[in-house]
């Protein structure tokens, strides 16, 4: 089994990047991200998991992390198999405001964008409306 460890540098010097191979694909061992991006102060930019050449990470763990300067996570995108998956309804893609508070959230089973249904089904709930109450109706 052949492994790679790979630094890219800035023209200063420092460090820009760190990458890990496995097979000449990008891969880490022991939930350790396979690649991370620096800034030129030497803070974390971004952390990436793989596993085989896919972004992926085990664990209800997000697979792609994106950080502000202050170290605090701006971004979290989940991967399975190197497709932006999450179980359970809970968001694949979050971003997050500078307090640390959820700005967006998309959700992708297997790649494939969807809607989760929240509240459950509508049919035959009252709602109110500017003093009125109407009955919920499945459409024709």
């Amino acid at each position: 089994m052949s492994y790679k460890y790979e630094v890219t540098l800035l023209t200063d010097g420092s460090v820009e990047s760190e990458s890990f191979y496995k097979e000449g694909e990008l891969h880490r061992e022991g939930d350790q991200p396979a690649r991370i991006w620096y800034r030129a102060d030497g803070s974390v930019s971004i952390e990436s998991f793989y596993k085989e050449g896919e972004l992926h990470r085990e664990g209800d763990q997000p697979a792609w992390i994106s950080y502000r300067y202050d170290g605090s996570v701006s971004i979290e995108w989940f991967y399975k198999e190197g497709q932006l998956h999450r179980e359970g309804d809970r968001p694949a893609r979050i971003e997050y405001r500078a307090d640390s508070s959820v700005e967006t959230e998309r959700f992708y089973k297997e790649g494939h964008e969807y809607t989760p249904n929240k509240t459950g089904p509508c049919e035959g709930k009252t709602v109110e409306i500017d003093g009125i109450k109407y009955v919920l109706m499945p459409a024709d």
